[in-house]
């Protein structure tokens, strides 16, 4: 986590350039969250870089798993068939590649999110700097460690 030069605005005061060791103890926990958020925003765009891609994948995982729960009968849906055709696949490798993509991402999603959520809220209940640091410095580390491989950030 990040002890120098931090900005945080706490009750109606703004701490502009602190050491994490100088801020009072509610700010210091709001910076230290702040911070596992920002990890967390960072993990996601390392993963999924932008909500259009995102939107992408979904429209082509939802076509693959209609497709499998099919059995692969019938026409190839549009997104599989771009993939199918990209990658040189057969129609159920496409749609099966493309159903194991997504489901990497959305444990990836989740594997954040509950890092995320875990890490913010015990930093915010420590009781000292120290704590919220070593608590933040946790979360981060498991946010990181939720997204080795998967995605743009394999």
């Amino acid at each position: 986590m990040n002890t120098q030069n931090l900005n945080v605005i706490f009750a109606g005061t703004s701490y502009t350039g602190f050491a994490f060791s100088a801020l009072p103890l509610g700010a210091a926990l709001l910076a230290a969250a702040q911070q596992v958020d920002k990890e967390a925003d960072a993990a996601r765009r390392a993963v999924v870089p932008d909500t259009l891609r995102a939107f992408e994948h979904d429209l082509a995982a939802a076509e693959a798993n209609a497709f499998a729960a099919s059995g692969y009968v019938g026409d190839m849906p549009p997104f599989v068939k771009a993939w199918a055709d990209a990658a040189e696949l057969e129609p159920q490798a496409a749609a099966d590649s493309i159903i194991a993509e997504a489901s990497a991402w959305n444990g990836a999603l989740l594997a954040i999110r509950a890092a995320r959520l875990k890490g913010k809220q015990r930093v915010l209940k420590a009781t000292s700097h120290d704590a919220a640091e070593a608590l933040a410095d946790t979360a981060i580390a498991d946010i990181r460690d939720s997204i080795a491989g998967v995605g743009n950030a394999a």
